[in-house]
């Protein structure tokens, strides 16, 4: 079985927007991924959600880095002149990015061989974690930093932080 990445952005005329479709991406599928585990942990491992595990993997072993990429490659450089709350908010988000890689690598490492998932208590304790802390990063990032940013970007920052995301997939916006 072949395993493809589906972007959650189809649209990169405005780089908000793509941070924007990520963020609800990212929230569904949270929500997704912490069943799964409950699933695992109450019938234990079988071929369908071992199929299930592989999809999570491919999907939030792209998203993750490609999310964190249009914000430190695209968005961020955009704001570098602005207020030191701007750049304090910054920093915060990029040890926030850190966070999310550290957390994800403990959950990527069983998602991608889910055989070897046998302690189902603790994989369920693994996902719930990661879950917790990408979502306290994106509500972060809805709730203090993008309305600050708003105010800030012109529309066509915002159409030139798109196009350079866009540009990391190898698209043209």
């Amino acid at each position: 079985m072949k395993f493809k990445f589906t972007d959650p952005a189809t649209d990169f005329s405005n780089g908000l927007q793509v941070i924007t479709d990520y963020h609800q991406d990212f929230l569904a599928r949270g929500k997704k991924l912490v069943d799964l585990a409950k699933q695992i942990q109450k019938q234990g491992m079988t071929e369908a959600l071992a199929l299930e595990c592989m999809d999570m993997y491919c999907h939030y072993s792209h998203a993750t880095i490609l999310h964190h990429k249009d914000e430190e490659e695209a968005l961020f450089p955009l704001l570098v002149n602005q207020s030191s709350l701007i750049i304090g908010m910054i920093e915060r988000l990029i040890m926030d990015h850190e966070e999310i890689e550290e957390s994800w690598a403990a959950v990527a490492k069983r998602l991608s061989h889910p055989e070897q998932i046998t302690n189902f208590d603790h994989f369920l304790h693994l996902t719930v974690e990661f879950e917790k802390i990408l979502r306290d990063h994106l509500t972060r990032e809805d709730e203090d930093f993008s309305p600050q940013i708003k105010k800030i970007l012109t529309a066509d920052q915002m159409k030139q932080a798109g196009e350079k995301m866009a540009n990391l997939r190898h698209l043209t916006a």
